[in-house]
Formats: structure tokens, C-alpha cells, sequence
């Protein structure tokens, strides 16, 4: 049996009893994660102008925009909710696998909801997507490391999701699956920019699509992973893939634990997280004032230099990928967070003063990969005392401190009480018969 078979056939006969118990609850967390992000960037300019795209296109109301008031296709519907999580660059993320679930988690609620499935069968549908998606790009990393493309592994992981959520068995899963790894793309220079926000998002587009096309008869070639001229052939480095590490332990392991989906705690690149830390860790425990710093310094390999990629950002989108704006906003104010990172903090005096006092150190001879990154930071007071801290992984929210950002970024967008009750339909996920009650109290209708 052959690499894309073993995968498919594994997605299409695994189900939510055959989860582990940390599993699922891993799962539920990740998902109040990606509702919780998804309306915190709902009301943004850039979710305003998705939003009136797709409201303009003729669409059956099939499931629910998180944040709108309005209802479109699935497939739309997961590529907006999808956007606006990946807005406010709080997306959970994968160090060791691919790049994140934001596709995976998008394409199971609106799918789910279009097909009215339950709530044990969205979190199977998001858990099996990801070890589809994870397992395929954790084993290529070090080809896709050089140039970037890590992006690439997401159309996988929402097909695979699209699959199970319309139960398309073993064969139309494997043509799903083709058909929508030909679609897979993303350009790292898009970083900073709009059209970041919606890379991602696309693929839970596509892999709906794709998997709709598969239910209808459409065919596609049905090793498409491991084919010569296929998916790992044509967009892999040569070497830079393991197809025998892609299925070994299958079912033993899951992506979702080991090696990890990490969620955010800063609304910016997951690259400069380490940094953060290790920055706020040396800042507190010497009780040291900003007036007192006379420079910060991070260090870095090639690979965090090609999304650290904004010396001097010119908008709210470059500040999330610039060294001298995140440090800067941390030593000035004590903390980063969505406010930070608007067009008019970067038109901050106050923080074009302290960007002075970052500084920011490629070293091209370090290993240049994604995984064996480094991010030491040295802070320099005044009178020379110098403080060095190297932080291997970043630290993650608690499900209280998750809970209570996303409280926050429902205020002004739905009552106290409704907040209250889509928390609890979220926390008790897999109890709930149809998931479409939930999606609903996800828009702002009254």
C-alpha cells in the first residue's frame, strides 16, 4: 500500500471513538481558539472588504460568517472565517509540521454546518485533517525550508477534513485529494501584506471544492503524493522528503500533541515569539524600566530574516514582521497586542524613538532551517550591564487567558449572555448533535 492510499484510507476509516481522550480535548481547544481569532478579526478593514466581495456574489446561504450578519456557501464561508482568523496573525501554529490548521479548522465548521453533522464529527474531521496535512509536510520540511514554501501543505490537510465531513470513503478521497494538491501554492513575499491573510484561507476554499468534485465523479491521479510529477516531486526540494516517515506510527501518534500545534499569545509572527519571551522574561525578573535599556538584540538565522523581513514597516501588516516595531512596542508599553500592530502605531513617535534602540543580527553561517532556528535576545543598560536569554519554545495562553481574549473581542459584537452560551457550546463541543446552532450564534444576528 502506497503512501496517499495508506493516508486516505486511515482519514476514511478512523472515527472519533478511535481518538484518544488528550486528542479531542486538544482539538476542542483549537477550535475556541480559531472562533476566538476569527472575530477578533471580523471588524477590520480587511474583513470589510471580504465580506462585500463575497455578499455580492449569488450564494446559497449554507453557512454562517463568524462576526457578519449574513450566511453564504461553505466554501466561502470557511475562506472568510479562515481570513479573518489569519487577520489579526493569531492563527495556531506548527513549528515541526506544517505551517498551522487554520484551513482544516475553517473547512470543518462550515462543512459541518452545511451538512449539519455533529459535534464529535467536526472534531474528527479537524483532527484527521491535520494529521493528513501534518504528516505530509512535517516529513518535508527540509525541503520547503529554503525557500519558504511551507504553505503548500494546507490544501492537503482541508481536503483531507472536506473528505471526512461528507464521508467520501477511500477512492473519492484519494481523487479529492488530487484535485486539490495541484492548487497548492503560496509566495513568501505576500508576507505583510493582505494578501497574507487570505493565502491560507484559500485552501479551505479549495479543498472544499475539491472534495465536492470528488462526490460527483471527478477523478484525479490517485497517488498524487508520492507519484512521480506529483505533489512532493514537483514542489519538494529533490531529498527534501521522507514518504516511509509520512505513515509510520499512523494512528499510533497525532499531530494535534506530537509533535504539536502551538497556540498563539502575541498577534504577530510566530517567529519572533521566542524572542518576546525571552525579552519580557530578562525585562521582569531585573525590573527593568525602559528608560534604563540602552539596546536590544536579536539574533537570527536566514530562514527568520526572509518573514522578519520588515526593517522600517510602513503599515499595521509589515509591524508583524519587523523586529525593530515588535521590541520596540515591548520595552515601550510592557506588552504587545492587536493595538500594536495598526497602521497608526507604526506613525508613533514614541515608538519610532525606541525602535532606535533595536537592533536586529543575521547570521548566515547558523543552520538556515525552519525547526533548528534560533532568537537569543541581549538587552544593554545604560551603564553596560549586559542580560542574555535564549528561549527554545515559546509559552502559550491558558484556556482562562484564551477565554478571556476571546470575551474581548466579542464586546461591541454580541451581548454578554450570547458570548456566555457560544462558550459553552464551544467548551462542550463534542456533546452537541448539530453544530449549526453554534454557527449561527456566531453571527451577529439578534
Amino acid at each position: 500500500m502506497v503512501t496517499t492510499e495508506r493516508l486516505m484510507r486511515f482519514l476514511a476509516e478512523t472515527t472519533y471513538a478511535d481518538l484518544p481522550h488528550e486528542v479531542v480535548e486538544r482539538g476542542k481547544v483549537l477550535v475556541i481558539d480559531f472562533v476566538g481569532g476569527a472575530l477578533a478579526g471580523s471588524q477590520t478593514g480587511v474583513a470589510d472588504a471580504l465580506s462585500r466581495y463575497v455578499a455580492e456574489q449569488t450564494a446559497r446561504p449554507e453557512a454562517s460568517v463568524i462576526g457578519r450578519n449574513f450566511k453564504t456557501t461553505a466554501s466561502y464561508a470557511a475562506y472568510l472565517n479562515g481570513s479573518f482568523n489569519h487577520e489579526t496573525e493569531l492563527e495556531s501554529v506548527s513549528q515541526k509540521t506544517s505551517p498551522n490548521p487554520l484551513a482544516v479548522l475553517a473547512v470543518s465548521l462550515s462543512l459541518g454546518e452545511k451538512m449539519g453533522r455533529t459535534g464529535k464529527e467536526i472534531l474528527e474531521a479537524a483532527v484527521l485533517g491535520f494529521e493528513v496535512q501534518g504528516r505530509v509536510g512535517g516529513a518535508s520540511l527540509s525541503g520547503v525550508s529554503r525557500r519558504g514554501r511551507i504553505s503548500i501543505f494546507n490544501h492537503l490537510g482541508a481536503v483531507a477534513a472536506a473528505s471526512k465531513v461528507l464521508k467520501l470513503g477511500v477512492h473519492r478521497s484519494r481523487m479529492a485529494l488530487g484535485i486539490a494538491a495541484f492548487q497548492a501554492g503560496g509566495l513568501i513575499a505576500n508576507v505583510g501584506t493582505s494578501a497574507h491573510v487570505v493565502e491560507l484561507a484559500v485552501a479551505a476554499r479549495d479543498g472544499i471544492e475539491a472534495a465536492a468534485f470528488a462526490d460527483l465523479g471527478l477523478t484525479s491521479h490517485p497517488d498524487i503524493i508520492e507519484t512521480p510529477q506529483g505533489f512532493c516531486d514537483a514542489l519538494i526540494d529533490e531529498g527534501g522528503y521522507d514518504l516511509e516517515k509520512m505513515t509510520k506510527d499512523l494512528g499510533r501518534t497525532y499531530q494535534v500533541l506530537e509533535p504539536g500545534i502551538s497556540i498563539k499569545k502575541y498577534p504577530c509572527c510566530y517567529r519572533s515569539h521566542r524572542a518576546l519571551d525571552a525579552l519580557f522574561e530578562i525585562l521582569n525578573e531585573n525590573r527593568i524600566s525602559y528608560e534604563e535599556i540602552e539596546n536590544v538584540t536579536v539574533d537570527l538565522n536566514l530562514y527568520d530574516s526572509y518573514l522578519m523581513k520588515f526593517p522600517d514597516p510602513k503599515t499595521g501588516e509589515e509591524a508583524k514582521f519587523s523586529y525593530p516595531h515588535i521590541m520596540s512596542a515591548a520595552i515601550l508599553k510592557g506588552k504587545v497586542w492587536v493595538d500594536s500592530f495598526t497602521d497608526a502605531s507604526v506613525r508613533d513617535p514614541l515608538l519610532e524613538e525606541a525602535k532606535k534602540k533595536v537592533s536586529v543580527v543575521i547570521h548566515k553561517e547558523w543552520p538556515p532551517g525552519r525547526v533548528d532556528a534560533r532568537t537569543p535576545v541581549t538587552v544593554t543598560l545604560k551603564g553596560g550591564r549586559r542580560f542574555s536569554r535564549e528561549i527554545n519554545a515559546p509559552s502559550e495562553p491558558t484556556l482562562e487567558q484564551l477565554l478571556g481574549r476571546y470575551r474581548e473581542a466579542a464586546q461591541g459584537i454580541w451581548t454578554t449572555e450570547r458570548t456566555q452560551r457560544s462558550i459553552d457550546l464551544l467548551l462542550n463541543l463534542e456533546k452537541q448533535n448539530n453544530v449549526s446552532p453554534l454557527m449561527e450564534l456566531l453571527t451577529i444576528r439578534e
